[in-house]
């Protein structure tokens, strides 16, 4: 009911955002679909979408793409409204696939999948968790994890190694030793974006934001509390939103020595580096963990989903191009921008090695992925609310009780109204 609400408040931006050919008469033999996505993924689906359009002239993908974080909202608005022209659209997320399935908002694809004859163990066996109520909403094209990327030239100014695979205490130590003002810059030891609301160290002991045990949840935020406003080596959420900080061009300024975040990170430093804008001496390697000795757990999993809407007018087109972008030709593509794909092959995976183009590549390739959003009702409003706690508590806004009281409540309070 509160996503309903905030239906009408939105429905003129929503209309403001749809493809300028939606509602355009389709010319005689051709369908029109209008596709969905954010502007992180454009230069890679807007290649995909016009391979697609070639290969099949009978069909015309129109892409529309908004702001990540506009993207949510805009489809819960346009699902809300039974919008017949959300044909396609991309989710960023196992969660908010299940949000807009549970909106009624998306076409169930199992009997689809089925009469396709795809053969989805290529995307392992995590795909099976992707499932709401034993159907699916949405095919993987997208693999997540988090990694440690770092400015090895600043590594090299210290003299300090390069890290490999490091505990949560020595990335703090090396975030300290990184951390100096020169001839009146400021260089930072690491950076975190404030928008990156996973709790990226509960997963390495083995829970999640729905544990009975805040313990682990709370753990995390007391890491990034030491970074933030003890060492202050990174900067803070509301230094960043104050001077609104762009992550990725703050990582190419050359001012910090650290960076975690999401895959995403390579394939947006190739795109940057293709447009000729200036980027740092980068490697990539394992995130930090807690022990060290064995497997490196990264939340993560199959993250991108492409989905049909449930009011196509055109619902056996739409899978079409559905199916190709989970396809292994369009993983392959996407593998050599950068892009870690969901499907998974050696072609694939060769693919991906060699785009990277960095030595700490196949890091990537040898962490150990923890379903990062778990396929339960309700997820998405807790994953907020951990955000917006772990906010009040990093800018001293609440104590570290208050933020576990808080998030217990709002827990409990959002799941029940699930049940």
């Amino acid at each position: 009911m509160k996503m309903r609400k905030v239906c009408s408040a939105f429905l003129a931006l929503a209309l403001l955002l749809v493809p300028t050919m939606a509602g355009v008469a389709e010319t005689e033999g051709k369908v029109t679909l209008n596709y969905y996505g954010w502007t992180d993924e454009e230069s890679y689906m807007t290649a995909l979408i016009e391979q697609f359009n070639a290969a099949n002239p009978d069909i015309e993908v129109i892409p529309s793409f908004v702001n990540h974080e506009d993207h949510n909202q805009k489809c819960v608005v346009m699902v809300s409204g039974n919008a017949e022209n959300f044909d396609l659209v991309s989710c960023d997320s196992v969660a908010t696939t299940v949000n807009l399935a549970t909106l009624g908002g998306l076409m169930p694809l199992k009997d689809s999948i089925e009469a396709a004859g795809m053969d989805l163990s290529a995307y392992g066996p995590i795909i099976s968790e992707t499932m709401l109520d034993g159907e699916y909403y949405g095919l993987p094209y997208r693999s997540t994890l988090y990694s440690l990327y770092y400015n090895k030239d600043l590594f090299d100014k210290k003299g300090i190694a390069y890290p490999t695979k490091i505990t949560w205490d020595e990335y703090l130590e090396l975030a300290r030793q990184l951390t100096y003002e020169e001839d009146g810059t400021q260089y930072w030891g690491g950076f975190m974006a404030d928008w990156l609301s996973s709790p990226l160290s509960v997963y390495q002991r083995g829970s999640n934001l729905l544990g009975d045990d805040l313990a682990p949840v709370t753990e995390w935020v007391e890491i990034l509390n030491t970074a933030i406003n003890v060492d202050k080596s990174h900067m803070g959420f509301a230094q960043q939103k104050a001077e609104s900080i762009d992550w990725l061009k703050f990582f190419c300024t050359g001012t910090t020595g650290m960076l975690i975040n999401g895959e995403w990170t390579i394939s947006m430093l190739k795109d940057y580096a293709a447009q000729g804008i200036e980027i740092p001496n980068w490697d990539v390697t394992y995130l930090p963990a807690f022990d060290t000795t064995g497997d490196i757990v990264s939340p993560g999993g199959l993250s991108t989903f492409i989905a049909v809407g449930k009011n196509t007018k055109h619902p056996e087109e739409a899978f079409r191009f559905a199916q190709f972008i989970a396809s292994e030709e369009a993983a392959v593509y996407l593998a050599g921008q950068g892009v870690l794909p969901a499907y998974s092959s050696d072609a694939v995976k060769e693919s991906f090695a060699e785009a990277c183009g960095v030595a700490g590549a196949t890091t990537l390739l040898d962490t150990t992925i923890a379903l990062e959003s778990p396929n339960v009702a309700g997820y998405t409003e807790v994953s907020a609310a951990f955000q917006e706690e772990k906010e009040m508590y990093l800018t001293q806004q609440e104590t570290i009780e208050e933020f576990t009281n808080n998030m217990t409540e709002r827990r409990a309070e959002i799941l029940s109204s699930y049940e």
